[in-house]
């Protein structure tokens, strides 16, 4: 806890804590796919194409969620759009578990990608609007780090299901309906799980305070002021309200249309490439296919699964790293850092496909990658994202940063499974790597470095820049 005068990291921690959770569920939803993949295909006879339909209708309902949270977000403010987010996510989880077509398994995925993309635009939003500018990229990262426990949590609660179900299968004592959810179709419950830390997050949510720079747009500064002197003390909340009022000022004749001309295009530019290069790293594959990618290699379902949960545990560990570094090394360096680290672990992945190697070598290169992946990467997207875009438009210009994220997400799931069928897994990582290889000039030369600056500050560079 610190003094009166410098504000309270405790009110810090707990607001951006609950806000994160949002994460949390982003990491549940992504992984529980991947534990359920090869039931709902056996039990629909789902063709590779269906499959790609399945995984990926949840990433296009987070593609619109995230693109419709904007306008909200900026309307109604971030604390009642995280609200709405976690009671579709909740509704899913139920609807999920119990969809009895493949129509009804994809409608109720889609309307908890819409949770989840709402979620994920609005919670780092929302944290970067709250944090200092010292360690905003480290409060923003623990949106990532959210996701790396939810991995965990839910890869832990897929093998446990699993099991469970293995160790009933001749247990006569059950009820008909455990059995049905539980046992014979188990991967109705691995879905409905998720409806409990959906409904937690939902009441959590009543209980942080709306964003002080949404405030500030709405004239409440005496709202706004208070919510900044408990993080930064009163006599720093004070100077931080003038900026925003400043640059608000500043900002009078700026509109949306604004992204796509010479004023402002180069931070819209910059995020569109950033979402594009995270996805075409192979993350997405990994994450909503790794079991599959691990069968493929020659491991049994069982294995699989328990091989997933080692990489969510190093997905975990590594996030603490991006944590620890992104406001030391700043965003352009641990980028470059972690995507020469992809690549080459893509690479490697791809030749030991190439050459038939299984076993306890893919599993260490696929968690090396997931390594260099989480400490960089996988953060920082969410970090730049949330910190480059004017006061003004914010909501929905991140709405739009956050849209093509899971736009280039949902088209590698739909694409990985019906390559598969064509292809070698090795030439599927090399094309990974080969895409990669074009993120390092971006990373040079068009990114610019923004740790400890003040959001307003980043505005002002972007706009003194574009003159």
């Amino acid at each position: 806890m610190l003094s009166s005068k410098q504000g309270s990291s405790f009110f810090l921690w707990y607001t951006s804590l609950i806000a994160a959770c949002g994460g949390f569920l982003f990491g549940y939803d992504m992984v529980v796919i991947s534990g359920t993949v090869g039931a709902v295909k056996e039990q629909f006879s789902l063709s590779g194409a269906a499959v790609g339909v399945f995984v990926s209708c949840a990433i296009w309902g987070c593609a619109i969620g995230a693109g419709v949270a904007g306008f909200f977000a900026d309307t109604f403010g971030r604390k009642r759009i995280l609200i709405v987010a976690s009671l579709l996510i909740f509704i899913s989880a139920v609807w999920t578990g119990l969809a009895s077509s493949p129509t009804t398994l994809v409608m109720a995925r889609l309307l908890g990608g819409m949770g989840i993309g709402m979620a994920a635009m609005v919670c780092p939003l929302y944290i970067s609007e709250i944090a200092p500018k010292d360690i905003r990229g480290r409060m923003v990262s623990l949106f990532q780090f959210t996701i790396t426990i939810g991995l965990i949590v839910c890869v832990i609660a897929n093998w446990q299901i699993f099991s469970s179900a293995s160790d009933n299968m001749d247990n006569t004592e059950l009820s008909e309906f455990y059995r049905w959810l539980a046992v014979d179709e188990n991967w109705r419950l691995m879905f409905m799980a998720e409806a409990l830390p959906a409904i937690v997050f939902f009441i959590c949510s009543f209980f942080i305070p709306e964003s002080p720079r949404w405030l500030v747009q709405q004239d409440k500064q005496t709202q706004a002021l208070h919510i900044l002197s408990k993080i930064n003390g009163q006599a720093k909340a004070e100077e931080i309200c003038v900026e925003i009022e400043e640059v608000l000022q500043q900002e009078k004749g700026i509109k949306f249309s604004d992204l796509f001309t010479h004023k402002l295009k180069k931070p819209l530019v910059l995020c569109l490439l950033i979402a594009f290069f995270a996805e075409v790293c192979g993350a997405s594959a990994v994450f909503y296919y790794g079991p599959s990618i691990l069968e493929a290699s020659g491991f049994g379902q069982e294995s699989a699964l328990g091989g997933f949960g080692i990489i969510a545990i190093v997905n975990f560990l590594a996030t603490i790293l991006a944590l620890k570094y992104i406001d030391k090394l700043g965003r352009r360096k641990l980028l470059a850092i972690g995507t020469i680290g992809c690549l080459l672990t893509d690479v490697v992945i791809g030749l030991f496909f190439q050459f038939n190697v299984s076993g306890l070598p893919i599993v260490i290169a696929i968690n090396v990658f997931v390594a260099f992946f989480a400490c960089s990467i996988g953060p920082i997207k969410f970090v730049i994202v949330s910190e480059v875009f004017p006061n003004s438009i914010r909501g929905r210009a991140i709405a739009l940063a956050s849209f093509s994220i899971f736009f280039f997400s949902a088209i590698n799931s739909q694409l990985f499974p019906m390559m598969q069928e064509v292809m070698d897994e090795s030439y599927i990582f090399y094309i990974f790597a080969g895409l990669s290889l074009f993120a390092l000039p971006v990373i040079k030369y068009y990114m610019p470095e923004t740790k400890g600056m003040t959001i307003e500050q980043i505005e002002k560079s972007w706009l003194v820049s574009n003159r």
